[in-house]
């Protein structure tokens, strides 16, 4: 066996320009090989692909050593083999293989101690620990570092001399490969890095024009929609926390974005947690292997970016990039760009609440100035109209009097529900909120919208500023429920509803002009209001109408 160790003798080679074998044995072949190197190191150093230069460097020392196969192992985590670039090797014996080296035995041994090796036998060198089933026999054996800034960045292997065995010529001319390569990759890096910074800055300033220039609300989801496409993720989603400690999706993009969309979940995963409440960025192997809420989707049990950002006097909100498995780990330049658009995303947030206020804004002046202009015009003709009808009612006398004296009394309800609805205008709770007033009116309109009859509501007293919390859900719920009964079993063809509010007590009347209560037992929604009234310290009845008809009356203190 002919093992050498290039370096024993204190020899050591910083390859920064193409290096030269100091030795060949024949002046023509040297020749032929030196052109070949120098035309390989143009060929190199000219590419700025790093697939094709792998790809390139392997089939080359294959050609140049006049070997049957040779490999660039490529270093992951841990110091252990990642990838594997070859030539020669049939696709289908790679596939029977299997699994890439994972760098144990002599591959091993050189990441540890990464300096040139020659073997003349690989079985017969005691680090080497076999091939795996399916590997071709290979006999002879070159192997040298290549490294980039003096950093290993992997090892090419070249096997199977035609010649029987590699000589010290070969490993000089390996060894200024290797060093073109190193400067080759480098290069590719450079270049990698720069696009990547271009297109993330171009990106980062295209968010900030929109922001400026579009009033549009939904300017997250275009940028969660870029950093999935800039980072090569199959998912991205943003979360903001709630006070009541969950989760909430707001935007997500992907091929599981519409499983995701509006997702609550609680924040029980540490990895998300952690990061979120320490407001530190994370790169993790993955956010949950049990999914979120439930929903087991691929992505997220695979390489992840998770980034936190503050907001304004709220909880704060997390942008989370995620690969499937085997995608490839996320770097720290991928995390830099995370944090620059969770920052942008933070500013949309803040820009579209400033949005949705200014539209509040603009509702609530039109509302005023609706308000107004009932109260000041349209109030004031009715009453007008109502003045001089009860004249004109004077003169006449008679039954032509009562009649006209009820359109009176019909003018009057109009302008008490102009009134109501003037204070509603005037006291809308903010977003979102429906305050009881209207929630009543909703009420009326989905029950007796199929109703022939007509609804009267007359609602008294201060209902939107005294009547809060579940006590104004009792009185929903007392309007729904007495509304149902007239719908269904009463025949009316008129309903008139009184919700009074005085400062000790809530009231509510529904009146009737249908068949009557009857001599059956209460129906059992009508009993569930007996039995909300009595546990709340009020009283319920249910009687007949003067007139005929049926009267609920159900009253509550405040």
């Amino acid at each position: 066996m002919d093992a050498s160790r290039p370096g024993s003798a204190g020899r050591s080679r910083d390859h920064t320009t193409m290096h030269v074998p100091a030795r060949v044995p024949d002046a023509a072949y040297s020749h032929d090989r030196l052109r070949d190197l120098v035309r390989i190191n143009h060929e190199l150093t000219s590419s700025l692909d790093m697939a094709e230069i792998l790809q390139r460097i392997v089939e080359v020392g294959k050609e140049l050593l006049d070997a049957r196969y040779a490999a660039i192992g490529i270093l992951g985590d841990e110091r252990r083999i990642k990838e594997l670039i070859h030539a020669g090797m049939e696709q289908e014996v790679v596939d029977m293989i299997g699994r890439v080296p994972q760098g144990r035995g002599l591959l091993g041994a050189m990441i540890d101690d990464p300096r040139p090796v020659r073997l003349s036998l690989v079985d017969a060198d005691e680090r080497s620990v076999g091939f795996p089933p399916h590997h071709p026999l290979m006999r002879s054996f070159l192997g040298v570092p290549i490294k980039v800034h003096d950093a290993l960045y992997g090892t090419l292997y070249i096997a199977d001399s035609r010649t029987e065995t590699f000589t010290a010529a070969d490993e000089e001319l390996a060894e200024a490969l290797a060093a073109t390569a190193g400067i080759a990759i480098q290069n590719a890096r450079l270049f990698d890095a720069s696009t990547y910074r271009a297109t993330w800055s171009s990106a980062l300033a295209d968010m900030a024009r929109r922001l400026v220039e579009h009033d549009d609300e939904d300017q997250i989801g275009h940028i969660v929609d870029e950093v999935r496409t800039l980072a090569g993720a199959d998912l991205a989603f943003v979360a903001l926390v709630t006070s009541e400690g969950h989760a909430v999706v707001e935007r997500a993009s992907g091929d599981d974005a519409g499983d995701l969309s509006e997702l609550s979940f609680p924040l029980n995963e540490m990895v998300l947690t952690e990061a979120i409440f320490r407001g530190e960025s994370v790169l993790a192997d993955g956010v949950s292997r049990a999914g979120l809420g439930g929903l087991a989707i691929p992505a997220l049990s695979g390489p992840s970016m998770i980034v936190p950002f503050t907001r304004h006097d709220q909880p704060p909100g997390v942008l989370v990039v995620c690969r499937e498995v085997g995608g490839g780990a996320f770097g720290g330049r991928d995390l830099e760009m995370g944090k620059s658009f969770a920052t942008h995303i933070n500013v949309s947030l803040q820009r579209r609440e400033l949005l949705r206020s200014q539209r509040r804004v603009a509702v609530l002046e039109d509302r005023n100035r609706i308000a107004r202009d009932l109260h000041d015009h349209v109030i004031q003709r009715l009453f007008a109209t109502g003045l001089n009808l009860e004249g004109v009612g004077a003169m006449l006398g008679g039954d032509a009097a009562e009649r006209i004296s009820r359109q009176v009394d019909e003018i009057d309800g109009a302008i008490a529900q102009i009134r109501q609805s003037i204070f509603a205008l005037r006291h809308d709770e903010g977003p979102g909120a429906v305050n009881l007033r209207t929630r009543i009116l909703q009420i009326i309109d989905r029950v007796t919208g199929q109703s022939p009859g007509t609804t009267h509501v007359v609602l008294a007293g201060p209902v939107d500023t005294v009547v809060s919390g579940t006590r104004r859900d009792d009185v929903a719920a007392v309007v729904t429920e007495s509304l149902m009964n007239v719908v269904r079993h009463a025949e009316a063809t008129r309903v008139d509803i009184a919700v009074t509010v005085t400062p000790h007590e809530v009231s509510v009347e529904v009146t009737d002009d249908g068949i009557g209560p009857g001599r059956g037992n209460e129906l059992s929604g009508l009993a569930n209001l007996r039995r909300r009234a009595e546990a709340l310290g009020g009283t319920f009845a249910l009687q007949e109408a003067p007139g005929g008809g049926t009267q609920v009356a159900w009253a509550v203190p405040i």
